[in-house]
């Protein structure tokens, strides 16, 4: 089993390097649909007041200080309750997280949108979405420790916090025109397969799952 997860993460991000050199060359058929899509986002959110207030308020689950903050307090939780293996996962994925995702922005060197009258800013390079890569590691590493803590019916909610708060995050930053939709996919996949690949180790912890 922790081979299969080993190969299908490696598999993933295997899959993310023709689409780096295709963003870092300007491929017209991934660069066109992202302006367009960046485009069309942009002018519904401008459009949308509402739509704006809600998608920044969301944004924030991915911060690079966020998200940060709550995987250094998982791993001091997961060490206090004696699963110092869940611990070191959480903090290797954080960590990981962020140091391919500097490595992938300086390697494809992308710049970000540029839009008429943008609703946010971020400094840096676009590809990939760091935003979207942390929030992919670090709640899809915490679904897989609490999976292994917790009854069988917390399962769907633990999906939806690896699935769909990375995706709720990523989409934010596209309707904030800060990405292009390709760099939160890429975020996204990097992101969850580093999760994956971090547990490929077999756990050596039996702690019962708690109610």
């Amino acid at each position: 089993m922790t081979r299969r997860r080993a190969l299908v993460a490696g598999l993933v991000a295997l899959l993310l390097l023709p689409l780096a050199v295709a963003v870092r060359v300007g491929w017209h058929p991934i660069a066109g649909p992202d302006r367009t899509a960046d485009d069309r986002a942009h002018d519904l959110v401008r459009s949308h007041p509402g739509l704006l207030s809600a998608t920044r308020a969301v944004s924030h689950f991915g911060d690079p200080l966020v998200v940060t903050v709550l995987a250094v307090v998982a791993a001091l939780a997961c060490w206090l309750l004696g699963r110092r293996r869940d611990a070191v996962y959480v903090a290797a994925v954080r960590v990981a997280a962020v140091v391919l995702g500097f490595v992938v922005k300086e390697a494809v060197a992308r710049a970000r949108p540029a839009l008429p009258q943008p609703v946010a800013h971020a400094s840096g390079y676009s590809f990939p979405s760091g935003h979207a890569l942390g929030a992919a590691a670090l709640y899809s590493s915490l679904a897989v420790v609490g999976a292994g803590a917790l009854r069988r019916r917390w399962r769907p909610a633990l999906v939806a916090l690896a699935v769909v708060v990375p995706l709720a995050v990523a989409t934010t930053r596209v309707l904030l025109g800060v990405h292009f939709p390709s760099d939160v996919i890429a975020g996204l996949v990097l992101g969850w397969a580093i999760a994956l690949l971090g547990r490929s180790a077999e756990p050596t912890e039996p702690a019962g799952p708690v109610a």
